[in-house]
Formats: C-alpha cells, sequence, structure tokens
C-alpha cells in the first residue's frame, strides 16, 4: 500500500428503505439481511481501501430517509467529498426525488463546488417490468442530465456494489487535484 493516506467522508442518501444501509454492509463485507430496521438520524463506519495506489479511509455516514429527519440530515453533508445517491427500482417515486436529494447534499456541503456523486438504482434483483418499475434507460437518462455516474445494483447479491465505491473512489481522487 502507498505512503499517500487520505480520509474521506460520504454520504449515502435517499428516500427511506431504498437500501442505503444495505448496501453500506454489503460493501463493508458484512453480508445482507432482510430485516429492515430504518435508520435513526444518521449512522456511520469506517472503512479502510486502496484506489489508484492511494490509501483511502472512507467515513461513510449512512443519513435517514424519512422526511422527519430531513432537517437533522443536512448537517452531516458538511464538509463531504462525494455522496451515493439511491433509489428503489421497485419504487418510481424514490426515483422521482433523487433531484431534491442531490441538490439539498450539494447545496449544504460547503465545498466551492459540486461534489462527486454517482447515481444508484438499487434492489435490481426485484425490477418488473410493470407501471411502477424504473427502467435502466431512465436511469441512465436522468444520470446524464444531472452530470453524474449511473450505476445499478443490488445489496441482496451484491451486483455492482464494490463498482459504486470505486467509481466514487475515482471521481473524489480527480476532485482534490482541482
Amino acid at each position: 500500500m502507498s505512503e499517500d493516506r487520505r480520509l474521506w467522508k460520504i454520504v449515502l442518501i435517499g428516500d427511506g428503505a431504498v437500501g442505503k444501509t444495505s448496501l453500506r454492509k454489503r460493501y463493508l463485507g458484512e453480508g445482507f439481511s432482510t430485516d429492515y430496521m430504518s435508520t435513526m438520524g444518521a449512522d456511520f463506519a469506517l472503512y479502510d481501501t486502496e484506489i489508484k495506489n492511494t490509501h483511502i479511509r472512507w467515513q461513510i455516514w449512512d443519513l435517514a430517509g424519512q422526511p422527519v429527519f430531513k432537517d437533522v440530515v443536512k448537517a452531516y453533508y458538511t464538509k463531504i467529498f462525494g455522496g451515493v445517491l439511491v433509489y428503489d427500482v421497485t419504487r418510481r417515486l424514490t426515483f422521482q426525488n433523487i433531484e431534491k436529494w442531490l441538490n439539498d447534499m450539494w447545496s449544504h456541503s460547503g465545498r466551492d463546488q459540486k461534489v462527486p456523486v454517482v447515481l444508484l438504482a438499487n434492489k435490481i434483483d426485484l425490477r418488473e417490468e410493470g407501471a411502477e418499475a424504473v427502467s435502466t434507460e431512465e436511469g441512465k437518462s436522468l444520470a446524464t442530465k444531472l452530470g453524474i455516474k449511473f450505476l445499478e445494483t443490488s445489496a441482496k447479491s451484491g451486483t455492482g456494489v464494490e463498482e459504486a465505491f470505486n467509481e466514487l473512489g475515482k471521481q473524489i481522487l480527480e476532485y482534490t487535484k482541482k
């Protein structure tokens, strides 16, 4: 591992029950649980990894998505280096709220420029082709409109989870060079 070490505070944001905590736990190697417990305000974890020969210590803040915590979670955006923005492909409303989450994060980050973000379409293992399901094309289109990277994930199977954090890490490395 290189001697170059970084501590990066990031947030996991999106509506309640989109799978933020499950994605975090899967990335940390803690597996997957079908039991749902909503995050009360915020939870956080530290995780060490290496991205492009740089030692990274993630400070991952998993923020509550329920409206009752809206004002509380804004305080956690301060001085972040990036965000993981999550929606549930089986619940269209969570997709429709993405821009609100992104704008809140960017406006409260305390940074001069917009911090890097990856948009995750989570629960792809549950996607059905019904009227409520959000298609891959819709997710890609929104990400293009917002100027952010799009990936599809399943916290249950682990699909795309490590790639999502690695992508965010690469973006933050570029961001910190500016």
